[in-house]
């Protein structure tokens, strides 16, 4: 396993820890956090929307991941939703895949998350 990452990095946070850095030293530590990561972000004083889910993966280093997008649907008017890729620096890195829509509740996670201190809620 590699070091935690720099305790210096990052703008959130008493540690100056950001979000990502945070959720990353949690799941190394806590397995539970890719069980219920919407438990974890709540512990951090982040706000999660009741109609988001997170999937949250451990990356492996023998394995390969695919991200299928779904089957369009009649409500999107038979348009693919548009993924988005958000690369973050965390440890070596940290991805976020998700619907372009849940882009701004992404966002507004950081920024609670930064208004909350940074504190892991330990």
């Amino acid at each position: 396993m590699r070091d935690a990452p720099d305790a210096n990095a990052g703008s959130g946070g008493p540690a100056g820890l950001d979000l990502e850095q945070t959720l990353t030293m949690l799941a190394w530590s806590d397995p539970a956090l890719a069980e219920d990561p919407g438990a974890a972000l709540t512990r951090l004083g982040i706000d999660v929307p009741p109609a988001m889910r997170f999937d949250v993966r451990l990356q492996r280093p023998d394995t390969l991941y695919l991200v299928i997008p779904p089957v369009p649907s009649e409500e999107n008017g038979g348009e693919n939703v548009v993924n988005q890729m958000d690369l973050w620096r965390s440890g070596d890195q940290f991805v976020w895949i998700l619907p372009q829509d849940a882009k701004t509740a992404l966002l507004e996670m950081r920024e609670q998350y930064r208004n909350h201190g940074g504190e892991d809620g330990r």
